[in-house]
């Protein structure tokens, strides 16, 4: 097969007049992407707006390359920009910024990896006021004080003053062999700790304080006071302390041999810290902790106790999370089950008998028994085990009344810290972790009382995703179930469906998968339980616990106009509305794809239009206390800066300008299509027509599609270097691309691929836009196998290319997801496979939705690509399409990824495999000569 001459005439011709329409029409200063031009465009990483909300901080970071981190004012042309600066925070009184900078990437990658452990980040801070800046290096962590002008940072000890605190802990002569077993374990924790310092910076007088051997450190919110735990070398005198920074006042808070202070944690009030005690001289392998909380006011501690049965059965873990509520009244931490631990048996043989001691040598075996009825199949239940060593059974403590609750136990396992004064939701899906097998995840929902732990049992079986909203007296609970909203009352122990007798349905109306339909959300509880805001496919409702008065708040505007209405959340502690309170509202058009800001005045039901455009919105943060809040605007030729404006979205202003080197470039420009599918039903997608688009012109075409991506109208396409065609990469080129919606029906998802975006193509080569011969395919994963599915249908794509796709649902099915460990059946017969039963149940489906039982019919070159540790898609089933088409003499090339994973890591195989499906598709669309590797393949090679 002489793949370079593949290319016709006619594709030749179209390169000559298309070059030609481009001399004529280039902008003399733009010109088309290349890869490397991809590499160093730059998102805007974690923007943050100032409490006082007069200052924006970002990180604006390239694809490769380092970042740049900015300070920029809100109401002056005030800014300060920190190079290779990554992550920052601002102090609540907005006086000081602290910015991280790490070691540069060339730093990086010129490193060895012995010389990489020696690279360490700086830290720079910044005076807002006058500029004036100041470095400090080698630091591991920080943090500002709020309204106090003071910075706290960890950093190592130099290395030379380390070695000789080693040197001198060797030099210290054993005792017996138990005592210096014990002791070395001590010091081995130790020796962790002891080579860090933590230094205290006054930020308006510049001077510091050092304090050496500094395990941890926090300051407290609204009080000048930190809290910090040294950890001497040998453990005698590991003691916490507390340092009053305005006063300088520094109180010993424990002072304890061989223990360990760590999780702190300042109540809101900062007059109160709690933390965990822990002893390493136990013998046990239980680190078991104690939790103590300690008054400032008073400088008494007070320990949290468990009765005696409790402390046989449970213990403290290290790994916890010590958590007040807003109120300050409780303190929720966790416990862990004592589980005893088996008794190991010594496997080296200590005598020539001990060579046949089936006991040691059985002892010695490396097996897993996978039994029928296990809850979980060991790949999973291996999985499940390493989240569970870092959770834990919640508890609270009633500060006042002295009063420890245990909220979770080994039935009701997971509950979550919450401001609810009085209950909160508990879940557990121990009874349904076989399901997840083959059906999905589920848990049984509860509400437990903060007073005495009582559970109440919500409902049964509930989707694991499914949202459930506690109001605020604790006595309610809405949720969604069965196509429905129900409210369930703990005071007489039912649930009632409160949105039956309503006109429109609260069930995703798109659902096309073969599973329960899921809901649009709740968005939350009004105060003192007056009502419950729900949503539908475009409205927000407000509902009543006893299922009468419902009012729709947003239906004048809402479903007439196909526009979808949900709330931002403008403060991230308020858990409940007030019936007084103006909602910020994003808007989408169903039909037209584009954004918008509304407010909804609850107290009048109001809904104010506040700005809607041809643009793609989105709601970043808003002040914690100023009105002023952050949003970004785009579409597919403007980048998502950052904007300012007021709460009603007056006085709005770009703040930020990222990219200014887009101009330079070709780009494209998008348009809303629609069609009828094969089926009759109405379709969209987004047509991308190439940069410098000549009316009557026909363009060679890349297909990309998933599911649904007619909402990408208005999006700026992410300018990253990876496994997806970067949109305008290609239309900068000469390429239009196509981003048709799929409808899939359940049983055949393979055939509803091309019934769906067939008669979309036939629209844009209809519309005078698409070369019909010069049309690829590209999908990745899903629609990976889509892509395979499709070309085993139709020959109208002149290539295709796909990553990680499933070629044979047969042998896939029961596989394993190596990522999670779990079966890959329940995909098949509830998810994203849509085969909707199991393969011994229809394994026609299974075949005939198989694309390698069909390779015969193929005639487009296929690209495919795989990682070969992929964690989502066995690489295999790439190989078993591979040597179907191979064996068949079809046009195939397999790219195979040492290492990677679903989706490429490692950046020179992300570049490596971007410029080969441009390579390709070039060839097969535009009839570029073909690249050496398409020809001649590759010999293996050694990995490096």
């Amino acid at each position: 097969m002489n793949l370079s001459l593949i290319g016709t005439l006619k594709k030749l011709t179209f390169s000559l007049t298309f070059t030609l329409a481009i001399v004529a029409n280039i902008n003399a200063e733009q010109r088309p992407l290349a890869v490397t031009d991809i590499m160093k465009f730059k998102q805007i990483v974690k923007p943050q707006l100032s409490e006082d909300g007069q200052w924006l901080a970002y990180s604006a970071q390239p694809d490769r390359g380092d970042s740049t981190f900015y300070l920029k004012a809100i109401n002056s042309p005030k800014q300060y920009q920190v190079e290779n600066g990554t992550s920052g925070a601002i102090s609540a009184d907005g006086r000081f910024a602290a910015v991280t900078i790490p070691p540069t990437l060339l730093a990086k990658e010129q490193a060895d990896k012995k010389a990489k452990k020696k690279l360490k980040n700086n830290l720079e801070i910044i005076t807002l006021a006058s500029g004036a800046r100041v470095t400090f290096t080698k630091v591991e962590s920080f943090q500002l004080s709020d309204k106090f002008g003071y910075l706290a940072f960890i950093s190592e000890i130099p290395e030379a003053e380390d070695k000789l605190a080693d040197e001198a802990t060797t030099s210290e002569p054993a005792n017996t062999a138990e005592q210096n077993d014990e002791e070395a374990e001590i010091k081995l924790f130790n020796s962790k700790r002891i080579n860090k310092s933590l230094t205290i910076v006054n930020l308006e007088t510049g001077e510091q304080q050092v304090i050496e051997q500094v395990d941890g450190y926090a300051f407290a919110e609204k009080t000048p006071n930190l809290v910090y735990a040294i950890s001497t070398k040998d453990g005698v005198e590991n003691a916490l302390k507390a340092l009053n920074v305005k006063t300088s006042k520094t109180s010993l808070l424990v002072t304890k041999a061989n223990s360990s202070f760590n999780g702190f944690s300042w109540n809101n009030e900062g007059n109160k810290v709690a933390f965990l005690q822990g002893d390493f001289s136990q013998e046990n392998d239980i680190r078991s902790h104690i939790v103590k909380i300690w008054k400032s006011n008073n400088n008494k501690i007070k320990t949290i106790k468990t009765n005696d049965k409790q402390a046989a059965n449970w213990y403290i873990p290290e790994t916890n999370k010590l958590t007040w509520s807003l109120d300050d009244e409780r303190l929720f931490f966790g416990f862990k089950p004592v589980v005893e631990k088996l008794a190991e048996i010594d496997t080296k043989p200590e005598s020539t008998d001990d060579l046949y001691n089936i006991e040691k040598l059985t002892e010695g075996r490396n097996l897993q028994i996978w039994h029928g009825d296990d809850s979980l199949i060991k790949t999973n239940e291996k999985y499940q085990l390493g989240k569970d060593k870092k959770s834990f059974f919640t508890a609270v403590f009633h500060v006042d009344d002295n009063k420890l609750v245990r909220l979770a136990d080994k039935k009701v396992i997971s509950v979550k810290a919450s401001n609810n004064e009085n209950a909160v939701i508990a879940k557990t899906d121990l009874n349904y972790r076989k399901l997840r097998t083959w059906e999905g995840f589920f848990s049984d929902i509860y509400i437990v009382d903060l007073d005495n732990g009582k559970k109440s049992l919500v409902t049964k079986k509930l989707s694991s995703y499914s949202n459930v909203k506690l109001s605020e007296s604790g006595r309610y609970a809405a949720f969604y179930e069965n196509e429905n909203i129900w409210i369930y009352d703990r005071n007489n122990n039912k649930k009632r469906n409160i949105t039956k007798n309503l006109p429109v349905s609260f069930a995703d109306e798109d659902h096309d998968y073969p599973s329960k339909v899921p809901g649009y959300g709740i968005a939350g509880w009004l105060e003192d339980d007056d009502g419950v805001l729900v949503y539908d496919k475009f409205d927000i409702w407000l509902l009543q616990t006893d299922g009468d008065d419902a009012k729709c708040l947003t239906c004048a505007v809402g479903r007439p106009n196909s526009l979808q209405f949900r709330v931002n959340k403008l403060d991230d502690e308020q858990d409940y509305f007030s019936d007084e309170e103006s909602l910020l509202l994003t808007s989408y058009s169903d039909e037209l794809k584009h954004f918008g800001f509304y407010q909804l005045n609850l107290a009048n039901e109001q809904l104010t239009k506040l700005l809607e455009e041809n643009k793609k919105f989105k709601f970043i943060a808003k002040a914690k206390h100023a009105d002023k809040l952050l949003y970004t605007r785009e579409d597919f030729n403007e980048y998502p800066d950052i904007w300012v404006a007021d709460l009603n979205l007056s006085n709005n202003k770009k703040i930020t300008n990222v990219n200014p080197q887009k101009d330079d470039f070709l780009w494209g420009q998008s348009e809303l299509v629609e069609w009828r599918s094969n089926m009759g039903v109405k379709h969209q997608g987004v047509l991308i027509k190439p940069a410098n688009y000549v009316e009557g012109m026909q363009y060679p075409v890349v297909v990309y599609y998933y599911r649904r991506f007619s909402q990408r109208m208005y999006e700026f396409n992410a300018m990253k270097v990876n496994h997806r065609p970067n949109f305008p990469f290609y239309t900068s080129n000469g390429y239009a691309v196509f981003l048709p919606d799929v409808h899939f029906e359940v049983g055949t998802p393979g055939h509803s691929t091309n019934k769906s975006i067939l008669p979309g193509l036939q629209k844009i080569i209809d519309m005078g836009v698409a070369d019909p011969k010069a049309i690829g395919l590209h999908g990745h994963s899903w629609s990976g196998y889509q892509t395979l599915h499709a070309i085993t249908e139709t020959d109208i794509f002149a290539a295709a290319v796909s990553g990680a796709p499933v070629s044979n649902m047969t042998s896939a099915y029961s596989g394993i997801r190596l990522g999670t460990g779990l079966a890959r059946q329940f995909q098949y017969e509830q998810g994203q496979s849509r085969i909707g039963a199991s393969m011994f149940e229809r394994r026609d489906l299974y075949i005939e939705n198989s694309p390698v039982f069909f390779a015969d019919r193929i005639n487009t070159p296929l690209l495919m690509q795989f990682g070969d540790v992929d964690d989502a898609v066995p690489w295999q089933q790439g190989v078993e399409m591979y040597m179907a088409m191979r064996r068949l003499e079809k046009n195939v090339i397999l790219l195979q990824y040492e290492g990677e994973p679903h989706h490429l890591k490692k950046y020179p195989n992300k570049v490596d495999y971007t410029i080969k499906m441009k390579q390709y598709f070039d060839h097969y669309l535009k009839g570029a000569p073909a690249a050496k590797w398409m020809v001649e393949g590759e010999a293996y090679r050694e990995s490096k």
